[in-house]
């Protein structure tokens, strides 16, 4: 799809290694939001993409399964399940937002998590959203790494 514009395929590739490269929050919080956007949105690829490495950050296919079930998010870490929530209300816009809710995430997370966290859930949203309105699919599995601080 870039080969269109690869100028366009340049400053997404920039915006995501900038991100990947920054990044503070631990791989199971970034999985597990970025794995609810993709389930919103519909992106195949987006689904089928893990860290590589899974075992060594505690993921399993169950961890990413889960991420869709309101009721047995009790299986997740309560930062690990706000990052799902986060992502579910991102992904609805900020009327999905309330006092009561930000309040549960102040009290987890810092300002700047929370910054990382939704400007991950900005590209996991736009460009999962591009990759299902396109139907853009995969022949191969999609291995991400874990990121420099591998938390």
């Amino acid at each position: 799809m870039w080969s269109l514009r690869p100028d366009l395929g340049t400053a997404v590739q920039g915006f995501g290694d900038a991100l990947q490269a920054g990044a503070h929050l631990p791989v199971r919080i970034r999985e597990a939001a970025r794995m609810r956007i993709a389930h919103i949105n519909g992106c195949i690829p987006c689904s089928e993409t893990r860290v590589e490495d899974m075992q060594r950050h505690g993921l399993t296919e169950d961890f990413y399964a889960g991420v869709d079930d309101p009721g047995g998010h009790g299986a997740y870490a309560p930062r690990e399940a706000l990052a799902i929530a986060f992502a579910e209300r991102f992904a609805k816009g900020s009327v999905a937002f309330d006092d009561a809710f930000w309040a549960a995430l102040h009290g987890v997370f810092s300002p700047d998590e929370l910054l990382e966290l939704a400007t991950h859930c900005a590209k996991w949203l736009g460009l999962g959203r591009l990759n299902a309105v396109m139907e853009i699919a995969t022949s191969c599995p999609i291995r991400i790494s874990a990121g420099p601080n591998d938390c």
